[in-house]
């Protein structure tokens, strides 16, 4: 799937700083309410960064930076620097997000507030890489809206196989095991 031309690309919506750190390698999941990303995720998809929503109070106090570095969408377009996969999926009360804090930037407070703490939330472990050749594409009415998943049209040129991972194996594997550690 190198040549986007060819077809639309998923792209999974997750805000700006949420979205840096990712692609900076300080946080390697995505905590995110069941019916925003039903059913399993097979394939890579592009990091597209949200500007709207963001809350500053949601962010660790080491990683406030995120916030402040993603508060405004840039004017010439929305940079496209990443693709993900899901390596591991959990399903996890609220009250275990705390266990979890270390592999993400929000506060498990932060969560609950975005999410609805009664309910089980998804925990997605990713592998996130990013594109050797970044492009900032224009925001499209389509790709506006509190929607998880959007497709990006085919006049987007991202290719997916050009990527180097943010995360070398070791510690990706590191990673992965204290997640699973954090979970039993």
């Amino acid at each position: 799937m190198s040549d986007a031309s060819t077809a639309a690309i998923a792209a999974l919506k997750e805000r700006a700083g949420v979205v840096n750190a990712l692609i900076d390698g300080d946080q390697t999941v995505l905590v995110r309410h069941p019916t925003l990303d039903p059913g399993t995720i097979d394939d890579r998809f592009v990091l597209y960064p949200a500007y709207t929503h963001q809350e500053p109070d949601r962010y660790q106090p080491r990683y406030e930076d995120y916030y402040h570095r993603a508060s405004a969408k840039p004017e010439d377009g929305v940079p496209i620097r990443a693709v993900a996969e899901v390596r591991e999926e959990y399903t996890v009360p609220s009250d275990d997000l705390e266990a979890l804090a270390r592999h993400y930037v929000y506060t498990p407070d932060g969560l609950r507030d975005k999410h609805d703490p009664d309910d089980d939330l998804r925990v997605l472990l990713l592998r996130v890489s990013a594109l050797e050749s970044p492009r900032l594409i224009e925001e499209r009415g389509s790709y506006r809206g509190c929607r998880a998943w959007i497709e990006l049209t085919d006049a987007v040129d991202v290719d997916l196989e050009s990527t180097t991972p943010v995360l070398d194996e070791p510690t990706f594997a590191e990673r992965r095991a204290a997640v699973r550690d954090a979970l039993e």
